[in-house]
């Protein structure tokens, strides 16, 4: 018999995404209508335009960039308020949550990276705990809490 619970969670999850498709489904027929006013409007400028030789750009959003020795004391704080040992991924979702940035995806993975090249590049106040798998739990060494 399968899991109640498994089966009401993968219930969610497909309404979640059937809901985020019918979604960016309303926004590619809202950008295709504004595309073709926009062709309309470049043919009464200039009638010889062909506005599908026009390359498409893709606008990235500007990184979140944190000011020089900031970054160090982000993963600090999120350790002293988490108040349990956290891993590198755990500690990038807090950080994300925090700072309104993705929590998926490459920038995620780039953010994970940058996580643990800071706890292992700290001197000191941080205290890692190797697990059996090979990852790491982290936490604030009791002599660097807060009084």
């Amino acid at each position: 018999m399968a899991e109640l619970h498994v089966i009401s969670a993968l219930k969610t999850k497909r309404a979640e995404l059937s809901g985020e498709l019918a979604q960016a489904e309303r926004s590619i027929v809202e950008l295709r209508n504004a595309l073709v006013a926009l062709d309309g409007a470049l043919r009464v400028f200039d009638p010889k335009a062909v506005p599908s030789a026009i390359r498409p750009v893709l606008r990235r959003k500007a990184p979140v960039t944190f000011r020089h020795g900031a970054f160090g004391r982000v993963v600090r704080d999120v350790l002293r308020r988490a108040g349990r040992p956290l891993g590198s991924r755990g500690i990038a979702r807090q950080v994300a949550v925090e700072n309104h940035l993705e929590a998926s995806g490459p920038g995620f993975d780039r953010l994970v990276a940058k996580v643990r090249a800071t706890l292992w590049r700290s001197r000191g106040g941080l205290v890692g705990e190797r697990q059996p798998d090979g990852s790491a739990l982290w936490s604030v060494a009791a002599d660097d809490r807060p009084a």
